[in-house]
């Protein structure tokens, strides 16, 4: 299959990697400066999974021809630049999946791109190392994917077959607007307790008033998809709720690792947009308003060179 990763960061790099060693035409769409560096040594993936690999490496002057599929994996932020960068890449039979936080992107990608667009969920645990590389954390390679309107059919299974050869674990989703917004409810909850107090979960939930600070967020932005009208199913609130209150937990968010690594933060297409959502509805979210606060600030604070 011939595939286009939009970005190179933890997760363009790793998905490149993999689909790459697995036999696929991968190019993967990058500035400059991280092109010069990915051509010099490659995707380069340590930790839990390790690899080398060489796919075609363009700048956006350099695309030309349409390819069969072309997946975002790009911060929210970088969006704007990035749809005319993609265009010569789509022809009539690409599809486009993003890999993004968040909800807003779809708006964006749609307006340009219609039908083209299905939607995308995507679980690793990745995290870009000063040198260019990608550090794996751990084994988790999920994905679902799906049309935006649930409709059956063939389009997606050859992304589904490649991502699979590659080693995840993927489904086609006939509702993919729900499971893109459970994610989105997961990552927001695990960020804003992770991010806001810049600690593991379990430390968090071992210090007084942790363990219903984490609760109280998760309430909160479950309330804010169930007035959307994608409530997260009973089971994944559950599960959701005993993975920020476990007890010796672990684990992180990309929100808390950036602040921990002083880079700028995911914050508004991750809680800023949730928050946003929640006011216009009347529902009160003191919780996650206190962890977007934490973040603005952190953003706005000088940046290490």
């Amino acid at each position: 299959m011939k595939l286009l990763y939009a970005g190179a960061g933890a997760v363009g790099a790793f998905l490149a990697a993999r689909t790459s060693a697995s036999g696929h035409d991968v190019t993967v769409l990058v500035r400059p400066a991280r092109a010069e560096r990915l051509r010099a040594d490659g995707l380069r993936l340590t930790g839990a999974a390790t690899a080398v690999a060489r796919p075609t490496v363009a700048t956006a002057d350099q695309l030309a021809g349409a390819f069969d599929a072309v997946i975002i994996a790009v911060k929210a932020d970088a969006l704007g630049g990035l749809l005319d960068d993609v265009a010569p890449a789509i022809g009539p039979h690409t599809l486009i999946v993003p890999f993004l936080n968040g909800m807003a992107h779809m708006d964006a990608l749609t307006g340009r791109f219609g039908r083209a667009v299905a939607g995308g969920v995507l679980r690793v645990a990745t995290d870009l190392d000063a040198d260019g590389s990608v550090k794996v954390l751990n084994q988790l390679f999920e994905a679902e994917i799906g049309e935006l309107d649930g409709r059956p059919g063939t389009r997606l299974e050859p992304l589904a077959a490649a991502l699979r050869s590659a080693g995840a674990d993927v489904t086609v989703s006939r509702a993919i607007i729900d499971d893109m917004w459970t994610k989105w409810v997961t990552i927001a909850s695990i960020g804003a307790v992770t991010g806001l107090t810049r600690a593991p979960i379990g430390l968090v939930v071992a210090t007084p008033g942790g363990d219903a600070f984490a609760r109280a967020v998760v309430a909160e932005a479950a309330s804010v998809a169930a007035e959307a009208g994608h409530p997260v199913a009973a089971g994944r609130l559950d599960s959701l709720v005993h993975m920020v209150t476990a007890a010796d937990s672990p684990l992180t968010s990309s929100l808390s690792r950036d602040v921990l690594a002083g880079r700028p933060t995911e914050v508004e297409a991750v809680l800023g947009d949730l928050t946003e959502l929640a006011h216009t509805a009347g529902i009160d979210t003191p919780a996650l308003d206190a962890a977007a606060l934490a973040l603005r600030v952190h953003n706005k604070l000088p940046q290490p060179q």
